[in-house]
């Protein structure tokens, strides 16, 4: 997997969505609030097993607001590359489920034409 980048900003009001380029054509848009809920769940999973979840940067507002973008934007850039070069965080099923991608036992079980194992949600019978 070469470098994720976190490309373009859109703003709306007071949001701002960030764009993540996985790869030529897998793009994600998230806000820095999803940032911080993926964050607090791997922090709760695994600090208590001494795992050290890389650090969130902050979300910056400045009077220069088109700085503190890029610099938000930036930042996170290098938080995602840091959780998906990590070796243990790259098969946290909520980071994969983050960035919308789909766990290596699926992907095999397509090629092979099988029918994918149900999603988490169905098998434990929520809708």
């Amino acid at each position: 997997m070469s470098k994720i980048e976190v490309r373009s900003v859109t703003k709306t009001g007071q949001s701002t969505t960030y764009q993540i380029l996985l790869g030529p054509s897998h793009v994600v848009s998230r806000r820095y609030r999803d940032f911080e809920e993926l964050h607090e769940f791997l922090t709760k999973k695994y600090v208590s097993s001494g795992l050290q979840v890389p650090h969130l940067p902050e979300k910056k507002a400045g009077i220069n607001k088109t700085t503190s973008t890029e610099k938000n934007r930036a930042q996170l850039e290098v938080y995602v590359n840091q959780l998906l070069f990590h070796p243990h965080f790259v098969k946290e099923p909520e980071l994969l489920k983050f960035f919308e991608i789909k766990p290596v036992a699926e992907d095999a079980a397509a090629a092979d034409g099988e029918a994918p194992p149900p999603a988490q949600e169905e098998a434990n019978g929520a809708a």
